[in-house]
């Protein structure tokens, strides 16, 4: 079981400074999210949940999001939704010609990305006949 979120883990323990850098990415690796047991103790065990599914994650996902975008609106930080194909490059250059300050947050940038994820499909028992979820890793294209 999680004892500890990650903004308790890392409070106090790690500090960020940063100069000079045009682009920041933030991933996070859970080690223990990336095995299907993982994220079955993750649901059941830290989350409450009855039964592992990966539709649990649409909330949290959506709340992570709806944080992202209130710290924008209360900063005045533009939320650029990228097009594919469309240059990041291009959008950082030309907003830097009237970014006046000497350190912020320039804008925040929506992408899409491929990953790898859970899902959850249904499965028979050859023994009892009974339905039960399974969850495995699939490719997949997602858009904040």
């Amino acid at each position: 079981m999680i004892g500890q979120t990650v903004a308790e883990l890392l409070d106090q323990h790690v500090g960020l400074d940063i100069e000079g850098i045009d682009r920041l990415y933030l991933n996070l690796y859970q080690p223990l999210l990336q095995t299907g047991g993982g994220v079955v103790n993750f649901f059941k065990g830290h989350r409450g949940a009855q039964v592992a599914s990966t539709t649990l994650m649409a909330p949290m996902t959506k709340e992570f999001a709806a944080a992202v975008h209130a710290f924008a609106k209360r900063n005045g930080i533009d939320v650029v939704h990228f097009e594919k194909g469309q240059r990041k490059d291009d959008e950082i250059q030309r907003r830097l010609q009237t970014f006046t300050h000497t350190e912020g947050v320039l804008y925040i940038g929506v992408a899409q990305e491929k990953c790898s994820t859970f899902r959850v499909t249904k499965r028979i028992s050859e023994r009892t006949g009974t339905s039960f979820p399974w969850l495995y890793r699939s490719p997949m294209t997602v858009k904040g």
